[in-house]
């Protein structure tokens, strides 16, 4: 496949995200590999007019945009510069194709909006150059599925029952395991979480799917008690911070990084010689909750948890423990003011992907969401 250059426009799209709309005419120029599949990139430029919408097709695909004068989409904001692929046909899609497979989460707490992960979904499509197709229902791992993506995402690989935290997970066969190390081996990669409920069978259809490497998580319980009482602060989950230095990539998967809310996750184990544990769980007795492994040509990254998906621990919109006239022991305290999960998303991805320099995400314009690169 080819990338191509795009310069984008942001305009405010919801008062938490920051949208972009590509405007784009694409030359030839270097290449790259995206799963088993070829990519050359393209430098497209941004185009323009006065008031009204605008439409450039790009290897057979119309891209609308709405414009003010002068060109700027929404006409306020200056233009920046990303990229996009594109495969030898000329047809154009996002720098990384990102399939999350399995239910989101939806147990944990989120201001007025019990388990809501929209703002994860919403801020992978708008403030990333990425895109990220969810897949709830269970489906089998086939070559060519596979090769429609860069990044898989393994979440809750389960059918979802209403108003339970006990469900029934899916059960994959030798032939998804075998395409899946396939795919990785050949430069894919993978994203896994876990603690999605109280069922402690749902890591194994994750454990199943990551029998090929060295990763596997277990059936215990980590972080399921509050240490001072202030947890609500963060709506619920438990401030974590305990990074690592010593893993061989160090500091790739966690610099920057300052806190994610956690809460009732899985522990995970690692073996091999090319294992990298990057977060560890003080309170347990060390027991690993962040592990990365290179398989192949691909990587393999799994989390103990999973509120680093949930709205309410993005921070980027006040929720009522932000008033400090209300809550003021929850002053410094909150979502908003201590944790950085853009930041934690930026460097995941980096670290899966490292090839993939076309793929960038948005600033937040949020204090404390800062995301340094």
């Amino acid at each position: 496949m080819r990338s191509c250059n795009v310069f984008s426009v942001p305009f405010v799209a919801m008062a938490m995200v920051t949208s972009y709309l590509w405007l784009a005419a694409c030359t030839p120029s270097s290449t790259g590999v995206v799963g088993t599949q070829t990519q050359t990139t393209r430098t497209v430029s941004a185009g323009g007019g006065v008031g009204g919408t605008s439409t450039v097709v790009i290897g057979g695909i119309a891209v609308t945009a709405s414009q003010g004068q002068g060109g700027d989409t929404g006409g306020s904001a200056s233009s920046g510069s990303t990229q996009v692929s594109c495969d030898d046909a000329g047809n154009c899609g996002p720098c990384l194709a990102i399939l999350s497979l399995g239910q989101p989460g939806a147990y944990g707490s989120a201001s007025g909006d019990n388990g809501n992960t929209n703002e994860f979904q919403t801020y992978m499509n708008t403030n990333t150059n990425g895109k990220m197709t969810m897949m709830t229902t269970f489906t089998s791992l086939t070559d060519a599925l596979l090769g429609q993506y860069n990044i898989i995402i393994l979440q809750a690989l389960e059918d979802r029952t209403p108003s339970s935290q006990s469900n029934s997970v899916w059960t994959f066969q030798q032939s998804d395991i075998d395409a899946l190390e396939k795919w990785v081996k050949a430069g894919g990669a993978i994203i896994a979480m876990s603690g999605y409920g109280l069922n402690s069978d749902e890591v194994k259809p994750t454990n199943q799917l990551l029998s090929f490497s060295g990763i596997s998580y277990g059936t215990g319980d980590t972080f399921t008690t509050c240490p001072d009482n202030l947890c609500q602060c963060c709506n619920g989950s438990i401030p974590f911070s305990s990074w690592q230095s010593s893993y061989t990539d160090n500091p790739a998967i966690t610099h920057d990084l300052k806190e994610v809310g956690i809460y009732s996750g899985r522990p995970l184990s690692c073996t091999g010689s090319d294992c990298q544990v990057w977060a560890t769980d003080p309170s347990t007795g060390g027991a690993d909750v962040g592990v990365a492994q290179v398989v192949g040509q691909g990587r393999i990254l799994a989390w103990g948890d999973e509120w680093v998906t949930y709205t309410s621990q993005w921070g980027l919109t006040a929720t009522p423990y932000d008033n400090a006239t209300n809550y003021p022991q929850c002053v410094g305290r909150t979502a908003q003011s201590v944790y950085n999960v853009p930041q934690f998303w930026n460097n995941v991805f980096k670290w899966v992907a490292p090839t993939a320099t076309c793929f960038t995400i948005t600033q937040p314009s949020t204090p404390g969401q800062q995301i340094v690169f």
